[in-house]
């Protein structure tokens, strides 16, 4: 079976506007920090970078911050030089994670006490699945149903799901084959 790896990050101590990050931050993610006004999202913005960077710099030789992506129209992130990896970020509460997976991935982390109107741990299997598919929430998510390790869209299975808790949060991964989650955390002093 395959392995997704899962690197999660508690950004609650990080210092989103430090110049220490500035070699870990691509251009286009210190962008779209500059655009958040909320220091609380700038962090897990930072967060999901850094756990990319982890990721990479653990699976692909020769990487040298910061990561590489491209986004495609519906936002999802692919990396520009990935040899073969896919990946996926998510971010809520206190952490930020990023899935690298040797097939196309998708990730989601929710809150296990975050109300809503769909019970958390199907949304985090919904969200992940959209994730996969790059549709986001335009991805017709009414039609899906999450179960504990698959997912299907009215009636008929579409994808597979691997899950995890982390921190007071559900992890979900989908993937189009069943895959083995191997969550690792790391923190920002391993990165430096």
């Amino acid at each position: 079976m395959d392995t997704i790896h899962l690197y999660a990050l508690d950004v609650s101590a990080l210092d989103a506007d430090s110049a220490v990050w500035a070699s870990f931050v691509s251009p286009d993610r210190r962008a779209r920090m500059a655009a958040l006004k909320n220091i609380a999202d700038r962090r897990r913005s930072l967060g999901a970078e850094l756990a990319l960077h982890a990721a990479l710099a653990r699976h692909l030789d020769g990487y040298a911050p910061p990561p590489a992506c491209l986004r495609l129209p519906g936002g999802k992130p692919v990396l520009r030089d990935g040899r073969g990896w896919h990946i996926s970020l998510a971010h809520a509460g206190d952490w930020a994670v990023c899935a690298l997976h040797r097939a196309p991935v998708g990730v989601d982390i929710e809150r296990k006490d975050r109300a809503a109107a769909i019970p958390v741990r199907e949304w985090v299997g919904v969200e992940s699945y959209l994730k996969l598919t790059g549709a986001g929430l335009s991805g017709g998510f009414r039609t899906l149903c999450a179960r504990e390790t698959e997912i299907f869209r009215l009636g008929e299975r579409v994808a597979f799901l691997a899950r995890a808790e982390v921190g007071g949060c559900l992890l979900c991964a989908a993937t189009d084959a069943p895959a083995a989650l191997r969550v690792e955390i790391v923190s920002p002093p391993e990165l430096c």
